[in-house]
């Protein structure tokens, strides 16, 4: 929706370029334009006014450089390299490093050109947080946070771009683009941890961090237990420390879960005591209950948003927000929520994402497996469809761990930063390359059902124990016989004929379906108005309508995100 984009003629000289962004949604804070035109090089940022001035914009005799987010521990740099002032910060880290930005830390995305040899550079950050994408000819480099952005100017250069058949079955089997796919066949991803290095018109896509290089730690459990949480506690200050010095007021996300008490209940604990807190649930189900007993106990503010089945039609505003990158039903609930929070005074929203995925629940067994083909996928109706690319893909990944953090999680969950965004800026200490380094070197035996996990809570942090844990339907326990009791408990629960907040899901979308024929009613016409728009490519057609019909209420969605996501790159 924002962020910048930098377009390269390798030819010419540049002319003067008019980029279409999507439009704000009324619920977000302005956002101001700038443009910067030189030789060949045209780049331009639209963005919020809210941390403008930490988000890089600098034009120099030997470098242009623009970021979008937060590199949260621009302060440290300045200390440690005895700098005065940005510039001086770059150009140092520059001249020294072409992967400089491995320094950084938060939740950043940037293009660098390097006037003095004529090279450029467009880097994601070490988790691939932000989107960053890019296209390649004889003639034209371009770099752009937004697909539809680039789409836009391929458009306006006309320039060809078709849509790519194994990236739609991709979104119709696994829910989200895997590897460095987009809906455009023309347009690539720069992943998690990598970056674009241009010179003499030769593009390379390197890598500057990958958890693949990390052995297993001969720590104790001790110290492992230690080295957890003093680095989560260095990441929580990291955050919140930058914040403050804005005045900002932080929005916390809570859940039922363990991920986002850890982040709301540490930074409480460190004296970090305006924060707001924020959760989203369906009226009446667990997340909702235990977020509120955690707020009532620590006396700290909580926002509750009561989710609906809105969530599943606007299906339209959720797909320009992810490009198509994702399926919509996955995260229209967070897109419903945060249209209900005034956004005037919040610097960062704080997340707990994919905590309980880097300290062991993406393990199925205690020693090192292959990834499956299967693995993460929304549905199997087309596997067969998508099997050869799921194959090159997990041929890529010396274990299951790998491939789904850096394909389910970074590539899938972490496209809900991308609707935070829409009223603030973002980040999670789970995400922070030291944490998640130091905890993919622990063993997978102590991982495993996130043991090691419950071990830092109950050993460090007794008190935050004492809420349910919703994952497990009791406190979080280590005991595999209490853990099958919380289990067996909650599933009579959900069937007793009695009230309680078991008896739902967070977002329970088939039974919205099923017992709402004004939602059904919806989806089929969308479907019936739309799937004509594809009719270049019939095999694709027959596919998406058979999985339409007989399909759950995801794979129906995953097909209407493709739909989408087809009228607003290519119509």
């Amino acid at each position: 929706m924002h962020g910048f984009i930098a377009q390269i003629s390798l030819k010419e000289n540049i002319q003067s370029f008019e980029f279409e962004w999507k439009p704000l949604f009324d619920f977000q804070s302005p956002h101001i334009k700038r443009t910067f035109i030189e030789q060949n090089v045209i780049s331009e940022q639209f963005t919020s006014e809210k941390f403008l001035s930490e988000k890089l914009w600098l034009d120099t005799k030997d470098f242009f450089i623009v970021t979008e987010g937060l590199i949260i521990n621009i302060d440290k740099l300045h200390k440690k390299y005895k700098t005065k002032n940005y510039e001086e910060l770059i150009r140092t880290l520059s001249d020294n490093n072409e992967s400089f930005f491995n320094e950084f830390r938060g939740n950043f995305v940037g293009f660098y050109w390097n006037k003095k040899n004529h090279s450029f550079i467009a880097f994601n950050n070490h988790t691939g947080t932000k989107k960053l994408f890019y296209y390649h000819s004889s003639d034209y480099l371009i770099f752009s946070t937004d697909l539809y952005t680039l789409s836009k100017s391929l458009e306006n250069l006309h320039l060809k771009k078709t849509l790519d058949i194994n990236a739609s079955y991709l979104l119709l089997t696994s829910g989200f683009m895997q590897d460095n796919y987009t809906l455009i066949k023309e347009v690539k991803q720069i992943t998690a941890g990598k970056y674009a290095d241009c010179s003499n018109s030769l593009l390379s896509i390197k890598s500057y961090f990958n958890l693949e290089k990390i052995h297993d730690n001969n720590d104790s459990v001790d110290d492992i237990i230690k080295n957890l949480d003093d680095i989560f506690e260095k990441s929580i200050q990291m955050e919140y420390t930058f914040e403050k010095k804005y005045h900002y007021t932080p929005l916390t996300t809570l859940s039922g879960g363990l991920d986002s008490r850890m982040v709301a209940l540490m930074a409480n604990d460190q004296n970090y005591r305006n924060q707001v807190l924020f959760n989203f649930s369906v009226k009446g189900y667990a997340d909702e209950v235990i977020a509120k007993e955690i707020a009532n106990a620590y006396n700290m503010p909580l926002i509750q948003v009561s989710l609906t089945s809105d969530g599943l039609l606007a299906i339209d505003d959720v797909v320009a927000v992810n490009d198509g990158l994702t399926v919509y039903s996955a995260i229209g609930h967070v897109f419903e929520a945060i249209k209900g929070v005034s956004d005037t005074q919040i610097g960062i929203v704080h997340t707990g994402i994919l905590g309980d995925a880097i300290l062991g629940s993406y393990l199925s067994k205690k020693k090192e497996v292959k990834p499956k083909i299967t693995d993460g996928l929304f549905s199997t109706g087309l596997l067969s469809k998508a099997a050869s690319i799921l194959e090159k893909s997990i041929s890529r990944y010396q274990n299951e761990e790998l491939y789904k953090l850096y394909n389910r999680a970074f590539l899938g969950i972490n496209t809900g930063f991308l609707y935070f965004d829409l009223i603030a800026e973002t980040s999670s200490p789970f995400l922070n390359p030291d944490f998640i380094s130091y905890a993919y070197s622990i063993p997978k035996k102590l991982k495993y059902r996130e043991r090691i996990y419950i071990d830092w809570i109950k050993k460090r942090h007794p008190e935050y124990t004492r809420f349910v844990w919703e994952s497990i339907g009791g406190k979080p326990n280590n005991n595999n016989l209490i853990r099958i009791i919380y289990r067996l408990k909650r599933a009579i629960m959900k069937r007793l004929p009695i009230k309680n907040m078991w008896r739902n899901n967070m977002t329970p979308e088939q039974f919205w379906y099923d017992e709402n024929p004004m939602i059904k009613q919806y989806l089929d016409n969308y479907f019936s108005l739309h799937i004509s728009d594809i009719a270049f490519e019939p095999k694709l057609i027959n596919d998406m309508t058979q999985l339409y019909y007989d399909g759950n209420i995801t794979e129906k969605t995953q097909v209407l995100t493709l739909l989408s996501a087809y009228k607003l790159l290519f119509k």
